[in-house]
């Protein structure tokens, strides 16, 4: 068993407390072998890891913030340009005028038969690297040009589990996910294919990854969460 903490707030917390009991307060510090410049260095250590934790969390709430807004703007964008790309679509078959689409430049629709859906992806076992970041990878039948839709859930230490959110999309089957939050006593990961016809696969089965009672650990602030995993990288997860 451990004499301190794994986790990094709970190490930070048994650091203060232990700084606490080892200075002794005005009736100064007990007979343990501690000098004061040992004491001095402790204290100084316990502050900056503090300001360093608060900063850190700063910056990951920050992070969460402009990726959530980005992902609203995009959403916006592109429900605003596929209603102009609709109106124009039924424009141009209204009037049977194909030339509707070489001035607005853009291709005409596809025959939506052309292709169809593609199966479920085949979600494999998950794994957490010695970063404490998770992998995973899946299988798909798709052909080629596929992109896929890839949606966490996250399940927090006090059992409440949140809904499926768009956390990226990918062109490689195995990736890493960088950005899963502190504190989560469980995560879940599901797939869908989507051909460049727009046909769309149904969702893959669901896997998912515990943490344990003391959850998901702290690791270093990344701008892009989900992350694809190079060929020769796959076989390790450390």
């Amino acid at each position: 068993m451990s004499r301190t903490p794994t986790t990094e707030q709970a190490y930070i917390a048994f650091a203060r407390q232990h700084y606490t009991i080892w200075s002794g307060g005005q009736a100064g510090p007990p007979v343990i072998g501690l000098s004061s410049l040992q004491l001095q260095e402790t204290s100084d250590a316990v502050d900056a890891a503090e300001a360093a934790y608060a900063a850190a969390l700063a910056a990951r709430d920050a992070s969460k913030a402009a990726t959530e807004a980005k992902d609203n703007a995009m959403a916006t964008l592109q429900a605003v340009i596929g209603g102009d790309i609709d109106t124009i679509d039924a424009f141009a078959k209204a009037t049977r005028d194909p030339n509707v689409w070489v001035l607005a430049q853009i291709p005409a629709p596809k025959d939506p038969s052309g292709r169809e859906a593609p199966p479920a992806p085949v979600f494999g076992e998950l794994v957490q690297t010695g970063a404490g970041f998770i992998r995973g990878s899946f299988t798909v039948v798709s052909g080629g040009g596929a992109q896929y839709q890839l949606q966490r859930r996250d399940t927090t230490l006090a059992g409440a589990t949140g809904p499926w959110t768009v956390v990226g999309v990918l062109t490689d089957k195995t990736f890493e996910d960088q950005g899963v939050p502190v504190g989560l006593s469980q995560v879940e990961y599901r797939v869908s294919a989507q051909l460049s016809t727009g046909a769309v696969s149904p969702w893959s089965n669901a896997v998912s990854f515990s943490f344990g009672t003391q959850g998901s650990p702290q690791t270093q602030i990344t701008a892009g969460s989900i992350v694809p995993v190079k060929a020769e990288d796959q076989k390790s997860a450390g």
